[in-house]
């Protein structure tokens, strides 16, 4: 059990959870600027939700980025 235990990674199923949100929310945006600009129906407060959503979607991917520095620095470190 405790093998099993020592084996799992954390950091990086954290890391796959994260990327599918952001994979998610970017085809979610994706789909809105599309329908936006097919229709031509989106409002002031459609494109600042959009604009919003880019930005915390922008945070996301940095966090993303650090995550993987760090899981790939603890591998390393375990390996020697």
């Amino acid at each position: 059990m405790k093998a099993a235990i020592k084996g799992f990674n954390g950091g990086l199923w954290a890391f796959r959870v994260v990327f599918a949100v952001v994979v998610a929310e970017l085809l979610i945006v994706a789909g809105t600027v599309v329908g936006c600009f097919e229709e031509d129906i989106c409002s002031d407060a459609d494109t600042q939700a959009i604009k919003e959503t880019m930005q915390g979607l922008a945070t996301k991917s940095f966090a993303l980025y650090a995550a993987e520095k760090g899981i790939k620095s603890n591998s390393k470190k375990e390996e020697e």
